[in-house]
């Protein structure tokens, strides 16, 4: 177990997601793979609301209610986005997820990456509203510039306010700039912050899938097909270890220590059980995995990229 930066929530290394996940399988097959991850030690589930997928919450909630282990077992994350504020505020998009959960609050409320010409510490103390309310326990960004989320911290602390604990980045063997660079370090060493990693499989193309038969997430910074060229290297890197492609990137991953959690999309039991195997690598060879990375890195993209700003919030897309 892991910290959420300095909140003293616990979560597991490894934490199970919802875009893509829950929606390919039936509501048997769902209740059974939470049931396997929690089984496994997994606790930290993140679930939102997609416009593609918008009853993904509804079934979570279900889910819940059938599994074997209750609310109160578990660390449960949630994300506001900004396609409708501030005409929506995050309280109300909050209350809704709620709603449809059937739960009274989440423990991590996740707020989507401020766009230009936002107020970021108006934001700030949003989102800190929503930890004094008794809505969550705690919140986060998603994809925050490091500039941005540094200053909300220290705009809440001024203002005796709950600051963010995390934020989720991609983070992997191939997108390693972000989270490994000076700016995002100089967040973690004032504040505390914890990364909430995400896309460390780029969509299954880092396990050899090349062209996985899903919708994955925003190829940032362009470099994807440059990343295809880069999966035989990391195929051998991770035989020289004994290791599968998929254990080599999580172990890259989850030994680094401001990480607090990995997030991760299955829709099998054995998957998760892989990626077990790659925590239990990190643990005993963490340090050859990140020697061996070094030199699979290519991340030429900066954090959100011009495009990002300019696609419509009543588009769907991922941030």
């Amino acid at each position: 177990m892991r910290n959420v930066g300095t909140s003293g929530i616990e979560v597991s290394e490894l934490s199970l997601g919802s875009w893509n996940t829950y929606s390919r399988l039936s509501f048997e097959a769902n209740v059974a793979l939470i049931n396997h991850a929690f089984q496994r030690g997994i606790n930290f589930f993140d679930v939102a609301y997609y416009r593609d997928k918008p009853h993904t919450e509804v079934l979570f909630g279900r889910m819940l209610q059938e599994a074997d282990f209750g609310r109160e077992d578990i660390v449960l994350a949630e994300k506001v986005w900004f396609f409708d504020y501030p005409q929506r505020p995050l309280a109300a998009q909050l209350d809704a997820t709620l709603r449809r959960l059937a739960v009274d609050n989440v423990d991590v409320i996740i707020v989507e990456h401020p766009r230009d010409g936002m107020d970021h510490r108006a934001i700030a103390e949003e989102a800190a509203g929503l930890v004094t309310s008794g809505r969550a326990r705690t919140w986060g960004g998603l994809n925050w510039r490091p500039e941005l989320i540094l200053d909300a911290a220290k705009h809440c602390r001024e203002a005796d306010l709950p600051g963010p604990e995390l934020v989720q980045l991609k983070y992997s063997v191939v997108r390693q700039n972000i989270v490994d660079g000076p700016e995002y370090a100089k967040v973690f060493a004032e504040t505390g912050i914890s990364v909430h990693a995400s896309d460390t499989l780029e969509g299954g193309m880092l396990t050899g899938n090349l062209n996985p038969g899903r919708r994955i997430g925003l190829d940032i910074g362009g470099i994807r097909e440059e990343i295809k060229r880069r999966v035989p290297a990391i195929q051998e890197a991770a035989s020289s270890l004994g290791v599968s492609a998929a254990e080599f990137c999580i172990a890259f991953v989850v030994s680094k220590a401001e990480v607090c959690s990995l997030l991760f999309g299955a829709t099998r039991p054995e998957q998760i059980d892989s990626n077990l195997r790659g925590l239990e690598l990190a643990r005993e060879r963490g340090d050859q995995v990140r020697a061996l990375a070094a030199e699979l890195g290519i991340d030429e993209h900066d954090i959100d990229p011009p495009y990002a700003h300019a696609v419509s919030l009543t588009d769907d897309f991922v941030a």
